[in-house]
């Protein structure tokens, strides 16, 4: 017995070693654990791309330890930003909203808080599967929950949307890039300090469409496993659906005494009733993302048993609002935080009472 517990003493002190070399040396890195719930993690190097990390040099995790799945070589090229979203993001509400193009080397970057309740959220921008509205209803995004005691990762997923393959899904790489985001984040939560069984995902636009697929189609990777990472479940312990895109056939509402339906991907049996307990945000008036489409869905889960939701329809407010950075007047869509926090609280996923 003395042999084994300076075995395991060795190989935690190894691990420690490890994690510290990698943040010194390494400007990102890929988390995983050997064993999921606490036996310690190990770490998986991997050559940094010369990409800015908005949480700081060496604190930017990358998804893949390689060439992410089912890549083709030189597409979509080099990788660029552009603060070309509008103004109003940045902690004063005053720099410009950044817009990234072209992603190919997906990564999550962490904001995270000591004060919660062991929760963490991955947001998934928007930005019509072409690009990703990172400043606006992303990094500002993570902020704004770390200030009601949530940690966050922002996703970077793989936009513009790739060619269509035989065998996966509308939209496959985005898909890859959350199921692996939320294994990697579960898998590593005791690195993290976080709680495996309080991991959630949100998504606002595309990205609302990426969580309604994360929350239904978690039950099979649809990539090949690289890592024991990919052995950890990758269900979403909750969701925040933010005026959720293409959730219905063609991305357009059935006429009036028609037959509503879902897009493909939602349809048969994709939303059980073990569907992740949900949060919609919605405006009557968003000419892009047909508030039918919340509604649907949220019926949908009624349907099936699933766990009791919360839905949020606004007047007014259009598509795209983010945290309203943009707005020069009060709309009541702008409360949304308010009632995501409340939600959280209510479930246990934010620290404090509705």
């Amino acid at each position: 017995p003395q042999f084994k517990m300076a075995d395991s003493v060795l190989r935690s002190a190894l691990v420690v070693a490890l994690v510290a070399a990698a943040v010194a040396t390494s400007l990102m890195q890929t988390v995983a654990a050997a064993a999921v719930y606490g036996a310690g993690a190990g770490i998986v190097a991997a050559p940094p791309p010369a990409i800015h990390c908005d949480a700081g040099p060496g604190k930017c995790i990358r998804l893949w330890p390689g060439t992410a799945p089912n890549e083709t070589a030189g597409f979509p090229g080099p990788e660029t930003r552009r603060g070309d979203d509008g103004k109003g993001c940045g902690p004063d509400r005053d720099a410009p909203c950044d817009h990234i193009y072209n992603v190919s080397v997906p990564t999550l970057t962490p904001f995270l808080v000591t004060n919660g309740t062991g929760a963490a959220v991955i947001i998934a921008p928007g930005g019509g599967y072409h690009d990703l509205a990172w400043g606006k209803e992303g990094i500002d995004t993570a902020k704004m929950y770390n200030s009601i005691g949530v940690s966050a990762f922002v996703l970077k997923y793989r936009v513009p949307a790739r060619p269509d393959i035989e065998g996966l899904p509308k939209w496959w790489a985005p898909l890859q890039d959350a199921q692996r985001a939320i294994g990697l984040v579960r898998a590593s939560a005791k690195f993290y300090g976080l709680d495996p069984d309080k991991i959630g995902f949100t998504g606002f636009s595309a990205g609302g469409h990426l969580a309604a697929h994360i929350s239904t189609a978690w039950r099979q990777r649809i990539y090949p496993s690289v890592d024991p990472a990919d052995q950890t479940p990758c269900n979403p312990n909750f969701t925040l659906f933010m005026y959720p895109w293409f959730l219905l056939p063609n991305n357009k509402p059935a006429k009036w005494g028609e037959p509503y339906a879902l897009a493909d991907e939602f349809s048969g049996d994709a939303i059980q009733k073990d569907h992740p307990v949900s949060f919609f945000c919605q405006n009557e008036d968003d000419p892009t993302a047909p508030v039918q489409g919340a509604l649907t869905y949220h019926s949908k889960l009624l349907s099936v048993g699933a766990p009791m939701s919360s839905l949020h329809i606004y007047p007014k407010g259009g598509h795209g609002f983010g945290l309203c950075q943009s707005f020069s007047a009060f709309q009541e869509v702008c409360d949304w935080p308010a009632a995501a926090r409340r939600f959280l609280q209510d479930h246990g996923f934010a620290p404090g009472w509705p």
